[in-house]
């Protein structure tokens, strides 16, 4: 079918916009003033298909359906991810494939959102451009396809006239749905996987699985039946004792098979423990610092002037196994006894008066701990973690005295406490004698003696020595000496208390024997799998597609107001822009100009048939456009 041909654009003869008698249909610009665009004979013969009312409800279906399209991806979006959530990862091909998979749907969302406003801001672009005049230079801009650049442009080239940056801001929306991509991959990560309880066997103590003549030398009595007589503790035993006391930390042993990157456990045993009970100053010097019931001999000396003041006792230890209750042989009150100077000191002017003056009493601080040992349920805490151990054992209950055995000879052989009553007895034993004894501090040396007690092997106890400058004077002149200064306290550790310390190091030394692997048992541990895992943040998710697709509403309804407005769907193509601009001579006159883009143009619509057109034609309500149109 031949098209209607488009006469050249020229002055009514008339200002009447009612169609002419010949074919012609006039339609005139907003300002009475300017130039009239004459299409010729536009209803003698068919012109081809063209957007009318039915391709603005095309333009509803493609806005809707497109948005709509990317809501439902962002939906299956969700669901895909909750499915890899807590799934352990595998191997690198369906790590690849996730990957790939995290990336697509995003992808998708972006390019379905980025199509459906990029169609709607064609739809603001021609609802602009019909409702004011605008340079040419910027209708290119607002009708060609969005990116960086152009949004740019379009706000330098607008006069920051409100429409126009509003326009500028839907632009900068269109773009910015385009980042999504960069985002939602982001909430489906691989991390550490999930702890979990599970029961492992793990290594314990058990005292009762230990054969007596490992704990202990004993004598076999002869009763009837026979007894086991305790004599001491064996020397692996003392030496095992001796080096875990001397430790500063708990003891530690292999994780257990299945622990994992980390894993924590606990686990319950039986053991001996100390009751204490902290000692004043009136418990260790009842009648004075040096009389026969002191405690802490300070100094050792009387108060005689013919004898020297020498032996100042800052640390004593002792302690007894006793069948104390006549009515029960087989318990021992076994007691242990502490007692030290806290923050003794042999500064240059303190050993001066440590060696001529009888020390004033109130000047010092002596300290003290009484302990019974008993039967004790431990519970020890243990975490691996990172190729290193830490533990930790508290007393969970005290049971009561500790055993001896029958009339305090031993234990019956071969019974189901044989065992435990030597192995408990050999632990007390060789823990006391490594705080028994005592150190003290000897003024006609000036030094320390402390080879009576292994309690300063131990870190229940600070004792340091430094070497100082002295200066002395005499009635001729001054002269310089070195002399060697001690400092004796408790360690920081146990805050000033010594009960503590003495506990906790005696709950260290039993769990020690966790290494003898004497039995193993199966307790719940929390373990931290040495292997990854999907992990999903839905809410992270959430909220990237919730500011999108929020931002985006915005852009649609504007988009389908402008399409309500405009009467019909704008594209802008080539072939559309061609026949918008074929029926305006003085735009094409205007096109050879050197000032083109700063030509202001307006688009005009106006009915053929049932169908609606769009004109772009020259504006005359600019006075930079009147030069441009005269030939």
């Amino acid at each position: 079918m031949e098209a209607s041909t488009i006469s050249p654009l020229r002055r009514p003869s008339s200002t009447s916009s009612t169609p002419h008698n010949h074919g012609y249909f006039t339609l005139k610009n907003t300002n009475e003033d300017s130039e009239s665009v004459e299409l010729e004979e536009l209803t003698k013969s068919p012109l081809r298909p063209h957007y009318g009312t039915t391709s603005r409800r095309s333009g509803y279906f493609t806005i809707l359906s497109l948005f709509l399209a990317a809501v439902f991806i962002a939906a299956i979006n969700h669901v895909v991810f909750s499915k890899f959530d807590g799934k352990p990862t595998a191997g690198h091909t369906e790590q690849f494939w996730v990957t790939t998979l995290k990336n697509v749907f995003p992808a998708a969302v972006s390019l379905m959102l980025f199509v459906d406003l990029k169609y709607c801001l064609s739809q603001v672009a021609l609802y602009r451009i019909r409702n004011g005049s605008h340079p040419i230079g910027l209708v290119s801009l607002m009708t060609s396809p969005p990116n960086f650049t152009n949004t740019i442009s379009i706000l330098f080239k607008s006069s920051m006239r409100a429409p126009i940056l509003m326009f500028f801001i839907l632009a900068v929306i269109t773009q910015a749905v385009t980042i999504t991509s960069i985002f939602i991959p982001g909430t489906l990560t691989v991390t550490q996987s999930s702890p979990l309880s599970t029961s492992l066997e793990i290594p314990t103590v058990d005292f009762n699985a230990v054969d007596p003549m490992s704990s202990s030398f004993v004598t076999v009595e002869f009763d009837d039946p026979p007894t086991l007589g305790f004599l001491e503790p064996s020397q692996r035993w003392r030496q095992l004792i001796i080096r875990a006391a001397s430790a500063n930390v708990a003891p530690t042993w292999d994780a257990p098979a299945g622990c994992g990157s980390s894993c924590t456990y606990n686990f319950t045993y039986a053991a001996p423990a100390l009751n204490c009970t902290e000692l004043s100053r009136q418990d260790i010097w009842p009648s004075g610092t040096n009389t026969s019931d002191s405690r802490l001999a300070f100094p050792l000396n009387t108060t005689d002037p013919n004898e020297s003041l020498n032996e100042y006792f800052f640390y004593n230890s002792s302690f007894a196994f006793t069948a104390s209750d006549p009515s029960k042989p087989d318990v021992s009150s076994s007691t242990v006894d502490v007692f030290y100077m806290e923050n003794f000191n042999t500064t240059y002017d303190q050993a001066l008066k440590l060696a001529s003056q009888y020390p004033n009493p109130a000047q010092y601080d002596p300290r003290g701990a009484h302990c019974e040992y008993q039967n004790a349920t431990y519970e020890a805490i243990t975490t691996f973690s990172n190729n290193t151990q830490s533990s930790s054992v508290r007393v969970k209950e005290l049971i009561g005295f500790l055993p001896i055995g029958h009339d305090a000879d031993g234990p019956y052989s071969g019974t189901n406490t044989t065992n435990m009553t030597l192995a408990f007895r050999s632990i007390a034993q060789s823990f006391s004698e490594i705080l028994n004894g005592n150190a003290f501090y000897q003024t006609n040396i000036s030094g320390l003696v402390t080879d009576s007690t292994q309690a300063l092997y131990t870190p229940l106890f600070s004792l340091t020595g430094v070497i100082q400058n002295i200066t002395t004077s005499d009635n001729s002149s001054d002269s310089e000496t070195q002399y060697n200064e001690y400092h004796f306290v408790l360690s920081p550790t146990f805050q000033g208390s010594l009960s503590s310390g003495i506990q906790e190091l005696l709950g260290n030394i039993t769990l020690a024997f966790v290494n003898e692997r004497m039995a193993t048992t199966f307790a719940t541990v929390n373990v931290s799998p040495d292997s990854t895992q999907y992990q999903y943040h839905a809410k992270k998710l959430a909220v990237i597609y919730g500011i999108v697709f929020g931002m985006s509403v915005v852009v649609v309804i504007y988009g389908l107001v402008c399409l309500w407005g405009n009467g019909t769907t704008a594209v802008f193509d080539l072939e559309h822009i061609v026949e918008m601009t074929a029926g305006s001579t003085n735009l094409h006159k205007s096109a050879v100009h050197p000032e083109f883009s700063s030509t202001y143009v307006q688009g005009l619509l106006f009915p053929v048939g049932n169908s609606t057109r769009t004109v772009l034609d020259v504006t005359w309500d600019r006075g930079e456009n009147r030069g441009l149109g005269s030939s």
